[in-house]
């Protein structure tokens, strides 16, 4: 696809009606700055930096989703949960029923869970586990070069408060 192609994908996605994604064309036409309202999140794109922008729909869910793929093959996904993108092993190793595809959303249902696990005794391994999904989930989104020092933060006190429980396994 070409420069041109992408950008007329991108920016007719957007622009739909109840679409969870925004773009603002940068002035000078190379690029734009996606925004995630429901997070706060920013994803820039140079128009020239990608190669494919392709719409896909399933049975699975009510509305089609746009994934964009750059040349280097990193791909995120503009969906109805917003930013939707593969998390990493990298630093967690492999993780069994580890999810394809996550977003912040599932960061946050994540977090909450986490945190009610380590208000109850007992529950620490299972608190771990959530731990090292949010960690995919978050180095996921750094590949993409999204900003997640929120999550971070959110995830060191989610850290802290289970060392100072001790795990029990």
């Amino acid at each position: 696809m070409t420069p041109i192609e992408i950008k007329a994908k991108v920016l007719e996605y957007c622009r739909r009606p109840l679409a969870a994604v925004a773009a603002l064309e940068d002035d000078d036409g190379q690029g734009a700055r996606l925004l995630e309202p429901g997070s706060g999140k920013e994803l820039r794109v140079r128009w020239d930096e990608l190669e494919q922008a392709e719409e896909k729909r399933s049975d699975l869910r009510a509305a089609p989703w746009l994934v964009l793929v750059w040349h280097d093959q990193r791909q995120v996904a503009l969906a109805d949960v917003g930013f939707a993108f593969a998390p990493s092993t990298a630093n967690t190793g492999p993780l069994p029923d580890l999810p394809k595809t996550l977003c912040f959303g599932d960061f946050r249902h994540l977090s909450q869970g986490i945190e009610q696990l380590l208000s109850e005794d007992g529950r620490e391994k299972e608190a771990l586990g959530g731990i090292l999904l949010c960690i995919a989930l978050l180095d996921g989104a750094r590949a993409l070069r999204l900003e997640v020092s929120r999550e971070e933060r959110r995830l060191d006190k989610l850290l802290k408060l289970l060392e100072q429980r001790g795990l029990k396994l």
